[in-house]
């Protein structure tokens, strides 16, 4: 992505990764529809309230990934592959280490967070069906964060396609294990975790058979690098701690939102649900972007980044409108496809139609937060998220329990502000240039290019196949990052 027009380039490795993230939601989601329309209402309520927790288990996967891409991603852009094939194996060591530890530290945890921390009540069993959907779910956070760390190295090397074929078999698989497991064997919400740690783990040795056919092991080669296990965590764990803190902010607001009883538990679990689908332009284009500022820097094109990323922010932006406006107008019927009470159908509508008013916001945020990723300058994009999760988790409180401004609507309406404070914190970042010395890898022997600079050609450079990098890793003496 170092050659050709910017906006094109974006824009079509981007497909792929909205078409993932498609997925990836339809996955979340299905556990949701199958249990509200089969199971009961408090079945629905219950894996519902659970939804923060899925959140810091995916955010821990997630951001500890970051650094796998900008690492795979600006290596791959500065042509060194003997490192790129050691940050590869280290990616996937150091992800599956973290995912066992995860795994052992939350199915101990569980019982603990769900009854002191959200609160779940125990009217109607919930929360003895959040515990045993739960203890399940933990069982499959290693292969979360295995899968995590093969979508980040593939989509650093510009392979955006795979991950997407990777997740429509998985979620193909989750929803008949889920039908299967609930309709035919009647195990409720026990069925539903089931079918998701199956699938996970068939997408695991899928993806991770792909991917050692693209990058073999090399014989004599160093699989764990610790110089690069170093490097991934200073640019992994502020981004991991960063999401873990918003997670935990949302746990906050999960138990602000519990406390006001089933039915708005099951209209804030629906109305999440409908809302994440929002994020799937607005995350495609952060992550393309991303990748393609990784690579740029490695290549020492600033001007690219630049262009890239206001082509980027405008396509982002036309993408979010459409996908809100479509929410805004079928709101009530999208929320009754999940089998909720009318009452809590009326409060999800609410709740959607504020956030299509209101995302363009969070997409400028996030556009600019690519930028920042892919250059690896994840402290500053981690101040500008905690500061909006603090202004978030604080108006809440204050607007639901001592000025009873919003009632249950202050778990969403005051996303608002911290939007607001968090885009204005990165762009500022932005224009100020700081961003630009957090490069970690440089193509030897060039400087930055002015921004004057003249347009290389516009045929773009084909993606370097794997035997070429297994040959060329063999033979590249790079230095180290």
């Amino acid at each position: 992505m170092t050659q050709g027009r910017e906006a094109k380039l974006i824009f079509f490795f981007t497909l792929p990764i909205m078409a993932a993230n498609l997925l990836q939601q339809l996955y979340n989601t299905t556990d949701n529809v199958i249990v509200g329309q089969y199971v009961n209402d408090t079945a629905f309520a219950a894996v519902a309230s659970t939804s923060s927790l899925t959140f810091l288990y995916i955010a821990l996967a997630m951001g500890l990934s970051v650094g796998c891409s900008v690492v795979v991603s600006q290596l791959f852009g500065a042509k060194q592959m003997a490192k790129l094939n050691s940050a590869i194996d280290t990616s996937l060591i150091l992800l599956a280490v973290f995912g066992v530890a995860m795994m052992g530290i939350f199915l101990a945890l569980t019982p603990f967070m769900l009854n002191n921390i959200l609160n779940v009540p125990a009217e109607n069993g919930l929360y003895a069906l959040s515990k045993q959907y739960m203890l399940i779910y933990c069982i499959g956070l290693p292969f979360q964060f295995v899968y995590n760390a093969i979508a980040s190295i593939l989509r650093g090397v510009g392979d955006s396609k795979s991950p997407l074929i990777f997740l429509l078999i998985t979620t193909l698989l989750n929803v008949a294990l889920d039908l299967w497991f609930v309709i035919g064997f009647h195990w409720g919400v026990v069925g539903t975790a089931i079918a998701t740690v199956i699938a996970q783990g068939v997408c695991v040795v899928i993806s991770y058979i792909y991917l050692r056919r693209k990058f073999p092991f090399i014989r004599g080669a160093q699989h764990f690098d610790p110089a690069l296990c170093k490097t991934l965590l200073k640019i992994g764990l502020p981004t991991a701690i960063q999401q873990s803190v918003v997670a935990i902010g949302n746990m906050g607001l999960q138990r602000l939102v519990n406390s006001f009883g089933e039915t708005v538990m099951s209209a804030y679990g629906a109305g999440v649900r409908i809302t994440n689908f929002v994020f799937i332009p607005i995350l495609g284009f952060q992550q393309g972007l991303a990748s393609f500022t990784g690579q740029n820097i490695g290549a020492n094109r600033f001007d690219r980044v630049r262009r890239g990323f206001h082509a980027t922010l405008v396509m982002g932006i036309a993408a979010t409108a459409i996908v809100c406006v479509t929410m805004y107008l079928a709101a009530h019927q999208i929320l009754q496809v999940f089998g909720i009470a009318q009452s809590a159908v009326e409060i999800g509508i609410v709740m959607v139609r504020f956030y299509a008013k209101v995302y363009i916001f969070f997409t400028i945020y996030m556009i600019l937060g690519g930028v920042l990723q892919g250059a690896g300058d994840t402290v500053l994009q981690s101040i500008a998220t905690l500061t909006a999760l603090a202004l978030r988790v604080v108006l809440a409180y204050l607007g639901a329990r001592v000025f009873f401004w919003y009632g249950p609507n202050a778990a969403w309406e005051t996303n608002l502000y911290g939007w607001v404070a968090a885009a204005i914190i990165t762009y500022t970042r932005y224009l100020t240039g700081g961003w630009k010395k957090k490069a970690i890898v440089r193509a030897s022997g060039h400087g930055a290019l002015p921004a004057d600079a003249p347009e290389l050609p516009d045929e773009p450079v084909p993606v370097v196949q794997s035997a070429q990098l297994a040959e060329e890793s063999q033979a590249d003496n790079a230095d180290n990052i």
